[in-house]
């Protein structure tokens, strides 16, 4: 768990930037024979209409989507994947929010060190 306290918000980081920074704004070239559209994937979803495509999605209301949370349990999923005090005797020893990938290594290290038993 001392692992995953160090890894799971460093990769959730690092794949959010590539999503918002390369991914999806990046250009796609047009393809020989295929259907899928070419352009860049934010302007592609914001105006379809200028790709050939359509609009498919639907309103969906806050009293649905709590509907849905009930029905299928996931409310009743840990909000975390540590315990609380856990969590706190992490904190305690490692701060994340400057983390940088390159630092995982010695930062687990560090933590696996110091971490009360």
């Amino acid at each position: 768990m001392l692992l995953a306290y160090i890894m799971i918000p460093v990769v959730e980081k690092e794949v959010n930037d590539f999503k918002d920074v390369v991914w999806n704004t990046h250009r796609i070239r047009a393809q020989k024979d295929t259907y899928l559209p070419n352009g860049v994937p934010n302007h592609m979803c914001s105006f379809p209409e200028k790709y050939g495509l359509q609009e498919c999605g639907i309103p969906v209301t806050d009293d649905q989507l709590e509907e849905v949370a009930v029905e299928s349990g996931v409310l009743d999923v840990p909000d975390d994947y540590l315990t609380t005090e856990f969590r706190e005797e992490c904190e305690r020893i490692v701060d994340l929010k400057h983390l940088q990938p390159s630092d995982c290594k010695e930062a687990f290290l560090f933590l696996k060190q110091h971490f009360r038993h």
